[in-house]
């Protein structure tokens, strides 16, 4: 886990230093071609729609997408779509994550790392604290009685 917000850190910080770069480049150049630059980036930066699934449609995952994840976390995944913990659009995000993660194979653990990441932004604390017991409960080999 310490890889991978150290990757987004790392991110977050190329992103902010192109950016500055950009801004400084564009200082130096003269307003006629800032004015073509400026239209050809606007066309490039627009964000991209993709159409929801409907309903009754089945997302199929690829074998690569497949041997990509450990049998247990392909389950969980699943079965956290399957219990509507997450959403179609929400599902893809998460598998695109994990597809371009830079582990070999995808662990349960990055799994449902990735999945709270994800999940951070939409529930409420409550929720979360839920959230952190069904991801990393341990259950004890006592019964109780």
């Amino acid at each position: 886990m310490k890889d991978n917000l150290f990757e987004i850190l790392l991110n977050l910080f190329e992103r902010s230093l192109s950016q500055l770069q950009k801004s400084h480049e564009s200082v130096d150049k003269d307003p006629l071609s800032q004015l073509n630059e400026e239209d050809i980036l606007a066309t490039d930066e627009q964000p991209l729609f993709i159409k929801s699934a409907q309903t009754g449609s089945n997302r199929v995952v690829t074998f690569e997408e497949q041997m990509k994840l450990t049998k247990a976390s392909y389950q969980f995944l699943m079965r956290m779509k399957q219990w509507n913990i997450i959403n179609v659009d929400l599902f893809e995000s998460i598998m695109n994550q994990l597809q371009f993660s830079d582990s070999r194979i995808v662990t349960l653990e990055e799994t449902k790392w990735t999945i709270r990441s994800n999940l951070v932004t939409i529930l409420s604390e409550e929720q979360l604290a839920f959230l952190d017991l069904v991801l990393y409960q341990k259950e004890d080999e006592l019964t109780v009685h």
